[in-house]
């Protein structure tokens, strides 16, 4: 299997395959594969990646609070695990898409100061925050951040895809299938998120709402609570690298961000 695995990862990244625990200068990881005896390396690869890390785990007891983005049991099959493959370097390539295109497009709008937008897919979502990462420093991070929290109000709240079912829809290869089926769904095809941006002298504030019925979200909002599947994930991401808070109300399905701005962002 571990075989198999190397020859898949050499096939999608060539040269850019490493096999040991000493990093070139500067290298940044993309996706980790560990096993029980190696579960360190999950957190070595945390201190050097780029903000679009998959990390995958391979153990005896997947109930392990140890932080991945995929938990498999060590029975796994392998057509399960190269569909994991696909899907981590597909959220991968996704997240350094985005940010490049934030690059590209950074002086192309003027500063948003105020506005309400309202989306129903995925796609919208990720074009959405490019769109409001301009208005904000970091702006490339605010990208990503915001991005997760988007897709999680999609999935997780107006869909009703749990994480526990998005990992087998993952291992299944059939999410994207899933995802599209349920958006032309009658239960929730009227649903949509609203993202309103504010832009004071010293704060943007974002507040993001859907339809959904809401999560018990206090487990998730700890820096020391462990990521417990993509919701979790996507939460973690969003308060560690984007933004200043990240603050839940009511029944869940309302979120705000918040960026406080340096000084001279202000002045």
């Amino acid at each position: 299997m571990a075989a198999a695995v190397s020859k898949s990862l050499l096939d999608s990244f060539g040269d850019a395959v490493i096999h040991s625990a000493t990093l070139p200068d500067g290298a940044m990881i993309g996706i980790v594969i560990a096993d029980d005896a190696h579960v360190e390396a999950i957190t070595h690869a945390a201190n050097h990646n780029a903000g679009a890390l998959q990390s995958i785990l391979i153990t005896d007891d997947p109930a392990t609070g140890t932080r991945a983005d995929f938990v498999l049991p060590n029975d796994v099959d392998i057509e399960s695990i190269m569909s994991v493959l696909r899907s981590a370097k597909e959220f991968h390539d996704q997240v350094m898409s985005l940010r490049a295109d934030v690059a590209r497009r950074k002086s192309a709008i003027g500063t948003i100061v105020n506005g309400q937008f309202v989306l129903r897919t995925l796609d919208e979502a990720r074009n959405l925050a490019t769109m409001i990462a301009l208005a904000c420093p970091n702006s490339d991070l605010v990208a990503v951040g915001l991005q997760e929290l988007l897709i999680n109000a999609v999935e997780h709240g107006n869909l009703e895809i749990s994480a526990a079912m998005k990992q087998d829809l993952l291992l299944e290869g059939r999410w994207r299938e899933e995802v599209e089926a349920r958006l032309e769904d009658p239960a929730y095809i009227d649903r949509v998120v609203i993202l309103s941006f504010q832009r004071s002298e010293r704060i943007i504030s974002m507040t993001i709402q859907d339809d959904g019925q809401g999560f018990d979200y206090a487990s998730y909002i700890s820096n020391t609570s462990p990521v417990d599947g993509y919701r979790g994930r996507g939460i973690a991401m969003a308060r560690d690298l984007s933004f200043t808070s990240i603050t839940y109300h009511g029944a869940g399905n309302l979120v705000e961000a918040t960026i406080v701005l340096p000084a001279s962002e202000a002045d």
